[in-house]
């Protein structure tokens, strides 16, 4: 059963919270860079899932089909961004 990170990250903060003093939860919150990882991984497990590729997450930003995930990711945050423009005005 896969966990959303989004859910994961709450219930560490809430833990964290709840059983450390102050000085130490600024220490041991996510980063940004570690959330950025786990939702990839998110990510990467449901194309997974869906087209039928083996999952193994050490194959994360490193195999072929990774690639491709990536590759069709970038073009649909490309045709997003097009599509949000304001037609052009003039000739």
């Amino acid at each position: 059963m896969a966990v959303s990170s989004n859910l994961l990250t709450t219930f560490l903060i809430w833990n964290l919270k709840m059983a450390q003093p102050a000085y130490i939860q600024k220490t041991l919150r996510m980063k940004p860079e570690v959330t950025r990882i786990f939702d990839d991984l998110d990510n990467w497990l449901d194309y997974c899932r869906f087209n039928l590729i083996a999952f193994n997450p050490s194959d994360m930003y490193r195999s072929d089909a990774y690639r491709n995930f990536q590759r069709g990711q970038e073009y649909l945050e490309r045709k997003a961004r097009r599509e949000g423009r304001a037609p052009r005005q003039g000739s």
